[in-house]
């Protein structure tokens, strides 16, 4: 009865320290380290749009596969503020309804910069602007955050630690942070490996628009590595009608296996020399190419492609918080003999006779001489009226941009008039931006 009594109470002491058993769930420094990623992405849900005053429901299903090479630049308080990635595969199928996308990266496009900045993650390219498509291919799950999820200092298995605001925003792809939280959990200790969980709910906006997230995670650390190496998250969303996206509800998750390795030569000291000297500002702009070659442009990432038809392209200006503040449509117009233009009253007679246009009576500008210096624009008018457009009032200021060779576009900025301050200097720096194709090309080859 002793032998039983004492091998009980040895078993029941064993059993305490195990449950007891104290861990360090912090990261080793992040600067000059690098990483396999391995990355996956299945998408289930439905879009909801709005026809003829009704909802119909689309249904959406997308898959994405990323695997790139990453080498942590710059981090701050424990997480990485800059990497720079060679991406050796990354592609994307997006079905919505009957309609099916595919993305990839065009040839000489594979390294990429990714650089936090206000609590934001722009992904560039130093090789050459990015298009829409490409752009939202770099717009995968933040790697630079995932450190942000231990508990960032010694924990027993079975305690639990609240997520930072700033790192569940970064990970759950929010551009602000309205309510909720993410917990996280030491789950067990075996050998080398400890695993945990994230879950909680969280409310947000992202472009926009108002978003409900439910989490649910777990992460695998090694504690020889202090590295996180892998993690399995899974999120509902429930995300309502914004102004640059219809509502959607969703289930996604990620996969992503995280492998420590040595210094790649093509993310060494001398490869990144001359990436790294290219001016982020400069090389965040979107590269948008006309379809049939009948122009190009460059815009900002608060530029948001919400319409693609032969007749016209349209795009909406969100400010950083989220807020719709203008919508820009370019419609192609009758090509001219070069060096020719109609004369401005008449396109303020052609401006005014709009589609659903009411125009009040005078004008806010006429303008027949706008500086753009641009490289393939001949001249641009500039008129600016008040009215109602399909029955809301409205300013629009109409330009009539002429190329040398006589190829002509309309772009049109319209907004409510509360929001017309906010509107300059982002107008004049599109209509700059706008080259016409050479005689003998349907593409210029200005980035």
């Amino acid at each position: 009865m002793w032998r039983m009594f004492l091998s009980a109470t040895l078993l029941l002491a064993g059993s305490l320290r195990a449950q007891a058993q104290t861990v360090s769930l912090v990261e080793a420094p992040l600067p000059k380290s690098c990483f396999r990623n391995d990355l996956s992405m299945e998408l289930t849900g439905k879009v909801i749009v709005q026809q003829e005053g009704m909802n119909i429901n689309l249904k959406q299903i997308a898959t994405a596969r990323h695997e790139f090479l990453e080498r942590i630049l710059e981090a701050r308080d424990g997480l990485a503020e800059k990497s720079a990635r060679i991406y050796q595969s990354a592609e994307a199928t997006i079905t919505v309804g009957t309609d099916m996308a595919k993305r990839s990266f065009r040839p000489g496009h594979s390294l990429m910069v990714a650089q936090r900045t206000r609590d934001q993650l722009n992904t560039y390219c130093p090789q050459g602007l990015l298009t829409n498509e490409e752009k939202e291919l770099t717009e995968h799950f933040d790697t630079l955050a995932l450190p942000g999820l231990l508990a960032g200092k010694e924990v027993v298995v079975g305690s639990s630690w609240t997520i930072p605001s700033h790192v569940a925003q970064a990970l759950c792809d929010l551009d602000g942070l309205v309510s909720g939280q993410l917990t996280g959990k030491l789950g067990e200790v075996q050998g080398d490996m400890a695993t945990g969980t994230v879950d909680g709910i969280v409310k947000g906006i992202g472009m926009g628009a108002q978003v409900t997230m439910e989490i649910k995670a777990r992460f695998a650390f090694n504690l020889k590595e202090k590295r996180i190496i892998a993690l399995e998250w899974k999120q509902h969303d429930e995300r309502l009608q914004g102004p640059v996206s219809p509502a959607v509800t969703a289930d996604v998750t990620y996969k992503l296996k995280r492998t420590p390795i040595i210094e790649p030569n093509e993310l060494n000291e001398i490869a990144l020399v001359r990436a790294l000297s290219v001016p982020a500002d400069k090389m965040s702009n979107i590269a948008y190419r006309d379809p049939k070659g009948r122009f190009e442009l460059q815009h900002g990432r608060n530029w948001h492609l919400v319409g693609q038809e032969e007749k016209h392209v349209v795009l909406r200006l969100l400010s950083e918080r989220g807020d719709f503040v203008a919508q820009v449509t370019l419609t192609p117009y009758a090509k001219e003999m070069p060096g020719k233009m109609m004369d401005i009253e008449e396109f303020v007679r052609l401006m005014a006779e709009a589609p659903g246009w009411d125009q009040d009576d005078g004008l806010l500008e006429k303008n027949a001489q706008v500086d753009v210096s641009g490289e393939t624009c001949f001249k641009v008018y500039r008129v600016g009226a008040t009215g109602k457009l399909s029955g809301v009032p409205a300013i629009q200021y109409f330009h009539l941009v002429t190329g040398l060779r006589g190829d002509q576009l309309i772009v049109t900025f319209t907004m409510d008039p509360k929001q017309a301050p906010n509107l300059s200097p982002h107008d004049l720096t599109l209509i700059r931006s706008i080259t016409f194709p050479p005689a003998d090309a349907s593409l210029s080859k200005r980035e």
